[in-house]
């Protein structure tokens, strides 16, 4: 790699030669790259600091990523720490180095404790962090499972997560002015038409409505930015109608906070107050307080226009509470989540530090899971397959248990595929090992038929009047309970879509258990 880039090679610069692919070789190398060159840029500022010798010294790269660009970009944090290895920014069995990952909002509570240190976290408590970005919010529901003691910090797992996308804030902002624009508008005409003045100009035709739409954005980006220091309400910019003139309309300021960004605002609130009620987020439980972070129009941090839509941000999301008539309070926080640990833990141990000390805080389960596909009489024989549809494991006739959830390990949020060869009228099976097992069993090893332990059933026929070959068997935490869904892989009828439902599931009584791994 290092060879690679002293290369004086000079590559050719004609837009020809230029394509566009997704091939994941490519990606996978450019990934690589864009590391290897951190990686580089890392060293040079702690040869900076330390010196030459930094090598001899301990190095911990706390690492903390966008949920959406580990989602989209590296798929996960076990792939995520495998390019940390491939780019050579870590090494096997190299002590000096060690690196722990996180997603942005993990850990936040220390943070969040000291700015408010009035407020009542309560051991297994709950609160929401929503990071607001230009086209998605992260809506993450925490729950408190240790309490500040003395040399000690609170602690939070994040028991669900969820990305909301959203349309770009800039896009909607700027349609919210132009349907003001359509409404009323006054035109400063050109010399041309100032004796003209019964001209008029419709707001709807296309040709007018592109050519303002298309230099809207920029306008109103330029109008904000002249704001930073003193906000003026009254302050302008001229847009012009059309090419062929010089008419102009006037954008105000005042119309684009009252107008464009309190819609945008009350969107955005809109859809993290929806976490409070709707049972597909986090409906099933009650938290105590809502975090707000980020600034999805990257506004200058501290400025005035910035203030300006904290506050706004603020009022929108007290009167949505109020509205829905719940008791949760709320903050808009005016640091970004990057600025708010460093307040916190300037002149103490480093963000993340615990995760090297003592390991990564977690829920995991307090039993060992297995499942097995049954009949009316009978069991019967499956493959748990990945999406590509390669076998990856094979299970028999004889009844045998498929482990799919290990105790003391993180329950796993991946869907398992499994495909039957039999698939009419199936039972998932899924059989709890007796919790005084103490041997940890690997993940996908094959139990005995007649492993004491409790089972439960979850039974396919609810699904579809046929049978299909294909299910998806998912795991969850709904409170203190341990779900498990069976849903169907591929239609087996048109009416299954209209009659039956996607899914059953399995609600087991699972004791909250955490453990540093």
């Amino acid at each position: 790699m290092n060879d690679l880039f002293v290369s004086k090679n000079e590559f050719p610069s004609s837009d020809s030669e230029s394509f566009t692919t997704c091939h994941p070789g490519y990606m996978y190398f450019f990934m690589i790259t864009y590391l290897h060159c951190l990686n580089k840029q890392i060293e040079a500022k702690l040869e900076s600091i330390v010196g030459t010798n930094w090598k001899a010294n301990n190095i911990w790269y706390g690492v903390s990523i966008d949920k959406k660009l580990l989602d989209t970009v590296f798929g996960s944090i076990k792939k995520l720490e495998k390019l940390f290895f491939a780019s050579g920014i870590i090494k096997k069995d190299d002590d000096l180095r060690k690196a722990k990952f996180c997603t942005c909002g993990e850990e936040i509570l220390p943070a969040v404790q000291h700015k408010y240190q009035d407020l009542d976290f309560r051991l297994k408590s709950y609160f929401v962090v929503a990071q607001v970005s230009s086209k998605h919010i992260q809506l993450s529901l925490h729950q408190v499972v240790k309490l500040a003691s003395p040399g000690e910090d609170p602690a939070s797992i994040i028991i669900q997560d969820e990305m909301i996308h959203i349309d770009d804030v800039y896009d909607t902002l700027c349609k919210s002015i132009m349907k003001s624009l359509q409404v009323n508008c006054q035109v400063d005409y050109c010399t041309t038409h100032k004796s003209q003045e019964d001209t008029q100009y419709d707001f709807q035709s296309f040709e007018i409505f592109s050519n303002i739409y298309r230099n809207l954005k920029p306008c109103v980006v330029e109008l904000l930015e002249k704001n930073k220091s003193n906000l003026d309400m009254d302050s302008k910019i001229q847009l012009n109608i059309n090419t062929k003139c010089g008419c102009s309309i006037n954008i105000f300021l005042r119309d684009i906070i009252e107008v464009g960004l309190m819609s945008v605002i009350e969107g955005i609130t809109t859809y993290i107050l929806a976490s409070l009620t709707n049972k597909k987020l986090f409906g099933n439980y009650v938290p105590n307080y809502i975090f707000v972070f980020g600034d999805p129009f990257n506004l200058a941090q501290g400025s005035k226009i910035h203030k300006t839509y904290s506050m706004l941000m603020q009022k929108a999301i007290d009167d949505g509470v109020y509205i829905k008539q719940k008791d949760t309070k709320t903050f808009v926080l005016r640091e970004s989540f990057f600025q708010l640990p460093e307040t916190f833990l300037s002149g103490k141990k480093p963000y993340m530090s615990e995760r090297f000390v003592t390991g990564t805080l977690c829920q995991v389960s307090s039993n060992t899971y297995g499942m097995k596909i049954s009949g009316y009489t009978r069991s019967i024989p499956f493959t748990r397959i990945n999406s590509d549809g390669d076998i990856k494991n094979s299970i028999g006739r004889d009844g045998s248990y498929l482990v799919f959830i290990q105790k003391g390990k993180p329950v796993p949020t991946k869907g398992l595929i499994i495909q039957i060869n039999e698939p009419k009228d199936i039972n998932l099976e899924i059989l709890r090992l007796e919790s005084s097992t103490s041997t940890v069993l690997d993940k996908y090893t094959l139990l005995h038929g007649i492993t004491p332990g409790n089972t439960y059933q979850l039974r396919s026929n609810e699904l579809l009047y046929y049978g299909i070959g294909t299910y998806v068997v998912e795991c969850g935490q709904i409170s203190n309970h341990l779900s498990i869904k069976l849903s169907r892989g591929c239609m087996g009828d048109i009416d299954d879509y209209i009659d039956q439902p996607y899914y059953e599931t399995l609600n087991i009584l699972e004791p909250l258990t955490l453990a540093y791994i």
